[in-house]
């Protein structure tokens, strides 16, 4: 069966609250960069780990039938145990991804920015190591 991917009004709305208060985000609000948030029903695993979500650039050569600059996916069936801090600490996680370079001209450059760490070194700060532990079974879900 093929991954179906939709677009979230959910994950929008917690978007717009975190390009609001998150200083860490700064850049990418004063930018003109577009962010589709995306639910998939996959269960998406990499090297035997779980995947929660994925920030992705969108490819020049796909602009003239996507309209969006970022896709943000959140694999749903992975994410059923975290809490609404959680989700929202994995929703900030994934737009930490979202690097704006300003070029010497004024346009916008995107990419997707690496971890420090395993993590964001922010999200380890603020939130421990082990924000994405379920609570209801302790396990470390991403």
């Amino acid at each position: 069966m093929a991954e179906i991917r939709v677009p979230s009004e959910r994950y929008a709305t917690i978007r717009r609250e975190l390009l609001e208060t998150e200083s860490s985000l700064d850049a990418l609000r004063r930018s003109g960069a577009r962010i589709s948030f995306l639910a998939s029903d996959l269960k998406k695993t990499s090297r035997g780990r779980t995947v929660m979500g994925q920030c992705e650039c969108v490819p020049a050569r796909y602009k003239w039938c996507v309209p969006y600059d970022f896709t943000v996916t959140v694999f749903e069936p992975n994410v059923q145990a975290l809490d609404e801090a959680q989700l929202r600490t994995l929703l900030l996680h994934e737009l930490m991804h979202a690097g704006v370079d300003v070029l010497e001209d004024g346009t916008e450059r995107y990419r997707i920015v690496p971890h420090d760490v395993e993590d964001f070194r922010e999200v380890l700060e603020r939130f421990g190591l082990d924000w994405a532990r379920s609570k209801a079974t302790n396990d470390l879900i991403i």
